[in-house]
C-alpha cells in the first residue's frame, strides 16, 4: 500500500497507534513489528479482534486476510507514515540528544515552553527508529510545538531519526563517554551526536542550542545559526547557590537575578535548567513562567530523585550510567552534601573494550575525592581493588545489609539501568 494511503488510514484511527497487542484498543491501527525475539505478525488477528481498524503486517501468508495491510517492510512503513504526518505541522520541531541528561533536558523543555505552546514531546525515553515515529504519531493535530528526544548507540542512527522528524532546530546537551562500544570511542560519539547539527546545517532557516561552556559543542555547531548560553559571555546561565545550594538555582542576565527553588539534585543537572531557559527565552515564554516551570518540576523515573526514609536520604539517580555522568555526579555529591555520605555504585554497560579502564577511575575517583563507597557488578568487581568493598551481585549486597543497618547517611545510588539500583532502597 502507498504511504499516502497508510497515512488516511492512520488519520481514521480514533484512538492512534500500537505495536502491542497488549495495549490494542477500538479504533486503533496496528503495525506487526518483527525484533529479534518477536514477530508482531502472528499477533495481527489477535489485534483485529481486539478492535484494530486494521494491522500492517509484512507476513505474505496474511495477505488475503481481511483487515490485513501487506507491506513490504513494517518498520519502514511505521517510520514512513511517521515522516508524512510530522509534514502537516507546520509548526516548530525541537530534536535534542546528548550523551547525558536528556531526558531531564526534555522535560524541563516541555514543561517551560507548556506555559506558552500545546506542546507534544517524547514520552519516557521512546527516542530510537521506534520511539521517535510513536511521537511523532501521537501528537494531537492542533499541537504548535514538538520537542523530540532522539538516542543512538551506534552512527547513522540520529541522521535516520532527522530524516523522519524533520527537525527545525535542535540542541545536543553534551558530548561524553557513554556508548563507547556502539560508538567505537568518543570520536564516535562526537560524530554520531553531531549528525544532529549537521542534518540542521543543510536545511534553510534550521537554528541550534548551544551550551557555550562545552567546547566541542561550540566546534561541532560552526555554521550554524545558533543561540548560545551557559557561560558568562552568552546568559543565560545558572548556578546553585546558598550553604552549598542544593535547592537553588540563580539565571543570570536576561532571564532574572533571583534565587528560584528546584527539585533537582546536582551541579551536573545546571546545564539542564540553563537549556530549558534559553529554549524558553528564544520561544518568547514570559520570564515568569519559565522560572515556575522549572520549579515545579519534579524529576521521576530514577533520575535525580531525592528520598528520606525513616533512616537515611537517599539520592537515587539509577536510570542510566556512563562514565561521564558518573564523574559529573561524584564530584557534585562530594562538593555539596555535608554529613556523612556514602555511594553505591553499579557496572556501567556498554563501553566494550574500555570498560575495564572506565570502572577503574571510577574505584579511583571515589577514593580521591574520599568518598565512602561500595561498588555492584561484574565490571566493578574485575577492578578487584584491595581497599574496596565491591560486590558481584546486587544480591550479595543485600544479603549484607539485611545484617548490617545502613543509618545516618545521605547515599547516592547510580548505576546503569541493567543493574537495578532501585532494588537496594527497601533496605536503606
Amino acid at each position: 500500500m502507498p504511504t499516502e494511503n497508510l497515512l488516511e488510514l492512520f488519520r481514521s484511527a480514533s484512538n492512534g497507534v500500537t505495536t502491542d497487542t497488549r495495549l490494542c484498543k477500538e479504533g486503533m491501527l496496528f503495525f506487526a513489528l518483527k525484533g529479534e525475539n518477536f514477530d508482531g505478525n502472528k499477533y495481527a488477528e489477535e489485534a483485529l479482534a481486539a478492535g484494530c481498524i486494521a494491522a500492517v503486517v509484512d507476513d505474505l501468508s496474511l495477505k488475503d486476510v481481511a483487515g490485513c495491510v501487506l507491506v513490504d517492510d513494517v518498520l519502514t512503513a511505521l517510520q514512513n507514515v511517521a515522516r508524512n504526518y510530522r509534514r502537516t505541522f507546520n509548526i516548530p520541531v525541537l530534536a535534542l540528544t546528548g550523551s547525558n541528561g536528556k531526558t531531564t533536558t526534555k522535560e524541563l523543555i516541555n514543561a517551560v515552553l507548556a506555559k506558552k505552546f500545546k506542546v507534544h514531546s517524547t514520552k519516557g525515553n521512546l527516542n530510537n527508529h521506534i520511539g521517535v515515529p510513536l511521537t511523532l504519531l501521537s501528537a494531537p493535530s492542533d499541537t504548535e510545538l514538538l520537542v523530540v528526544e532522539m538516542g543512538a548507540n551506534h552512527l547513522e542512527e540520529i541522521k535516520a531519526l532527522c530524516t523522519i522528524a524533520e527537525p527545525t532546530c535542535g540542541l545536543i546537551t553534551n558530548i561524553g563517554r557513554a556508548h563507547l562500544e556502539g560508538f567505537g570511542g568518543i570520536d564516535g560519539v562526537k560524530k554520531g551526536k553531531g549528525e544532529l547539527f549537521d542534518y540542521l546545517r543543510s536545511k534553510d532557516s534550521a537554528k541550534a542550542f548551544v551550551n557555550a561552556n562545552h567546547e566541542v559543542l561550540m566546534e561541532i555547531s560552526s555554521g550554524l545559526d545558533c543561540v548560545y548560553y551557559g557561560s558568562d559571555e552568552h546568559e543565560p546561565v545558572a548556578r546553585f547557590v546558598k550553604d552549598g545550594g542544593r535547592k537553588f538555582v540563580w539565571a543570570k542576565g536576561s532571564f532574572t537575578s533571583e534565587e528560584l527553588e528546584v527539585n533537582l539534585e546536582g551541579d551536573y543537572n545546571l546545564d539542564n535548567i540553563a537549556t530549558a531557559i534559553a529554549c524558553g527565552l528564544e520561544f518568547q515564554v514570559d520570564k515568569k513562567d519559565i522560572g515556575e516551570a522549572i520549579s515545579e518540576y519534579m524529576p521521576s523515573n530514577n533520575r535525580s530523585q531525592t528520598t528520606k526514609t525513616e533512616k537515611n536520604t537517599i539520592i537515587l539517580d539509577a536510570y542510566n550510567a556512563n562514565p561521564s555522568s558518573m564523574t559529573g555526579a561524584l564530584e557534585s555529591f562530594a562538593k555539596n552534601i555535608e554529613g556523612e555520605k556514602l555511594v553505591v555504585l553499579g557496572d556501567m554497560r556498554e563501553l566494550g573494550i574500555y570498560s575495564h579502564e572506565a570502572h577503574k577511575e571510577i574505584v579511583g575517583l571515589c577514593d580521591r575525592l574520599g568518598l565512602d563507597a561500595v561498588f555492584v557488578g561484574e565490571e566493578f568487581y574485575a577492578v578487584n581493588e584491595r581497599d574496596a568493598r565491591i560486590f558481584s551481585r546486587v544480591d550479595d549486597l543485600k544479603e549484607v545489609w539485611e545484617v548490617e543497618t545502613v543509618r545516618g547517611k545521605t547515599i547516592l545510588l547510580k548505576g546503569s539501568r541493567g543493574m537495578r539500583m532501585e532494588q537496594l532502597l527497601p533496605l536503606l
